[in-house]
């Protein structure tokens, strides 16, 4: 949490039992807000590294530090600057700057940190709504706001001048008439690891690649009610019905959860053995959400990154300790 005033706020192989392991990487949809990929040929050790590193290891920017000038607003400094560090920024520029805690300067400078002033005040009867698009950000003498400038993430335009994100900003605090709010933020490096505010996506999930066989001689032994009825037994839709056919198939797989909706109906048609569902122990469905500080793409380029030194690294150091060669 922020503190106020003036205080601090690969190449895709892997080794495994002395053997090389090609892993393979497979885009489903690709946006700057989302990404959806397979990893094939990976085991769940893996592919949960790579989950936690896009969760907590990618640096991004996010406001820090704040010092407050004025705050007649109904909420306190301490709450304002949570909800200041909560606001995403446009972290383009991260990959410029250097850890505030690494940084020579005495305290921010813009090697390590990005400045933001906020000047409000209420001059009306109507309630006054302070949002991220208030943040104004102080820019170096001649520089122009561009894609890579820090900013928070409801300020995004596209070429047409709209909003991305919405027409609403995100809010920080509402004031009333005569109430005001004046304050500089700093926003410097970090990672999720050390504060969620770090973190770039909104969520980063995967699931087994589900293994779906259905017993088609038990299948041909049910009427078309039956089938029907056990089609839609499943929630997230998988299969499909052919009432021209009178056939069963799968329409889906990957919306499979493994809730085992449909193997429940299949027992209570006494057909046990109706369907087999396995997960596939090496391949994983992911999906990630950037919350906007960096593309979805990114996160994944800069994870796969991480996650390659920090191998790298262990490597080093088992052979510092002189491990056998079959342990890297």
């Amino acid at each position: 949490v922020p503190m106020t005033r003036t205080s601090k706020a690969g190449d895709g192989r892997a080794r495994v039992m002395g053997t090389l392991r090609q892993s393979n990487l497979e885009v489903l949809e690709v946006s700057d807000e989302s990404l959806q990929f397979i990893l094939e040929g990976s085991d769940t050790s893996a592919a949960n590294a790579l989950r936690r590193v896009m969760i907590a290891e990618v640096p991004t920017i996010a406001i820090d530090v704040v010092e407050f000038e004025d705050n007649s607003s109904v909420l306190n400094d301490e709450f304002i600057a949570h909800r200041l560090g909560l606001i995403p920024l446009v972290s383009a520029k991260a990959k410029e700057m250097v850890y505030s805690r690494d940084c020579p300067c005495e305290s921010f400078c813009p090697n390590c940190s990005v400045t933001f002033t906020l000047d409000v005040t209420c001059d009306t009867n109507e309630t006054l709504e302070v949002t991220g698009r208030d943040l104004v950000p102080e820019l170096a003498e001649h520089e122009n706001i561009t894609a890579e400038t820090c900013l928070p993430i409801d300020q995004v335009t596209d070429a047409a001048g709209s909003f991305v994100h919405g027409e609403n900003g995100i809010l920080i605090c509402k004031l009333r008439r005569n109430q005001s709010l004046k304050l500089k933020a700093f926003a410097t490096l970090g990672t999720g690891k050390e504060h969620a505010k770090w973190s770039p996506v909104a969520t980063t999930t995967y699931q087994f690649d589900p293994v779906i066989t259905i017993n088609r001689r038990r299948m041909d032994e049910l009427t078309p009610s039956q089938k029907k009825d056990w089609v839609n037994s499943c929630p997230t839709k998988v299969y499909k019905y052919d009432s021209r056919e009178d056939t069963v198939d799968i329409e889906d797989a990957l919306l499979c959860t493994f809730c085992g909706e449909c193997e429940k109906a299949a027992k209570v048609m006494q057909k046990r053995d109706l369907v087999q569902i396995e997960a596939s122990p090496q391949r994983f469905y992911f999906t990630v959400e950037s919350n906007g500080a960096l593309p979805a793409p990114q996160i994944l380029s800069q994870a796969l990154h991480v996650l390659r030194e920090k191998l790298a690294a262990l490597q080093l150091d088992l052979r510092s300790v002189g491990a056998p060669s079959s342990m890297y």
